[in-house]
């Protein structure tokens, strides 16, 4: 509520448009599919066009095949704290992300990564959860750049 009193537009199952003189982006934010089961991304997306590009910002990456389905062009998200104790697999030479029950596959619970036509992104972010520890998993923060691609 803080927020909101202080004139922030909080994205619960709704969208907004950003738009610069040239181009737009649909901000698209769902309620948390993880903890709260409230999430309804049809009715975030009802008013966003078909063509247009699409962000969706979410708790987690749970959504993925929901997202894809309706046309998402990039999902960012966070969560699973990138695992917080990262592992080393003894046979295979990658490292463990644990998912912290997250119903995803476990490729989207840190990092880039792609399912069918959406790119997504699962930040590690800077906190943790349940333990105040993190190992092998530093904390980030990321920058992402979206650059329009001019078509004749």
């Amino acid at each position: 509520m803080e927020l909101a009193r202080m004139g922030v537009h909080m994205l619960i199952n709704d969208s907004a448009e950003l738009r610069s003189a040239q181009s737009a982006v649909w901000i698209v934010g769902v309620d948390d599919p993880h903890y709260y089961g409230c999430d309804d991304l049809a009715q975030a997306m009802s008013g966003v066009p078909a063509d247009g590009f699409k962000l969706l910002l979410a708790h987690s990456p749970e959504l993925y095949d929901e997202a894809a389905a309706l046309g998402i062009d990039l999902y960012l998200c966070g969560h699973t704290d990138g695992g917080q104790i990262r592992l080393p697999r003894p046979f295979r030479g990658r490292w463990a992300t644990p998912i912290r029950n997250a119903a995803c596959p476990p490729e989207y619970a840190y990092g880039e990564w792609r399912h069918q036509g959406l790119q997504g992104y699962t930040t590690a972010g800077v906190g943790a959860s349940l333990l105040p520890i993190r190992y092998n998993c530093p904390p980030e923060i990321v920058g992402i750049e979206l650059r329009r691609s001019y078509r004749e």
